[in-house]
């Protein structure tokens, strides 16, 4: 729940800041951070994007060591237990209200798709090189991590909204991880 705080406390903020003054709006920040429903399609390339994304998270954890997966704050068992699923939703989303919301919108804005989607990737990717600091036999997670990263942020782009691809990161993170178990 913490982390799900932290990530979108600076959206908020965004928000609050940017609908202060004369010609901004709520609405149009909102806009702007990817705060909307998104449309059918979008929900359609989000399927689209779930079984890659999915294969791509199982075979990361296969990748890695059993007794890795075992350590404290790593265990894939853990997934069984609904605060733990709720645990690893609520990251997700927070995950894709800062990351593909908030910076990705920034981004595309000042330096279009291309690189825009490139740079939001790589600061995806800083906070979770941090489980090669738990152990660096979890390293096939971190090639995984970019391509979401990358995907994720393509389909904010195209849908306009960061929340099929919230849909479809949870979705994906806790699949994958069930079928780790």
């Amino acid at each position: 729940m913490a982390v799900f705080v932290l990530f979108c406390i600076p959206t908020v903020v965004y928000l609050a800041v940017q609908s202060r003054g004369e010609d901004r709006s709520f609405r149009s920040a909102m806009t702007r951070s990817g705060v909307s429903w998104g449309s059918a399609s979008a929900y359609g390339w989000a399927t689209l994007l779930l079984l890659p994304l999915v294969l791509s998270g199982w075979l990361a954890i296969v990748l890695v060591p059993a007794d890795v997966l075992e350590l404290p704050g790593v265990s894939i068992a853990q997934l069984t237990s609904i605060g733990a699923a709720v645990g690893v939703i609520l990251r997700a989303v927070g995950e894709e209200v800062f990351f593909r919301g908030l910076v990705s919108g920034v981004l595309f804005r000042r330096l279009g798709f291309g690189w825009g989607n490139l740079i939001q990737t790589l600061i995806f990717l800083v906070p979770h090189l941090g489980l090669l600091l738990v152990d660096t036999r979890l390293w096939p997670l971190i090639p995984v991590q970019f391509v979401a990263g990358w995907l994720l942020g393509w389909l904010r782009h195209k849908a306009d909204s960061f929340v099929p691809g919230a849909a479809v990161h949870t979705i994906a993170n806790v699949a994958a991880g069930l079928l780790a178990a």
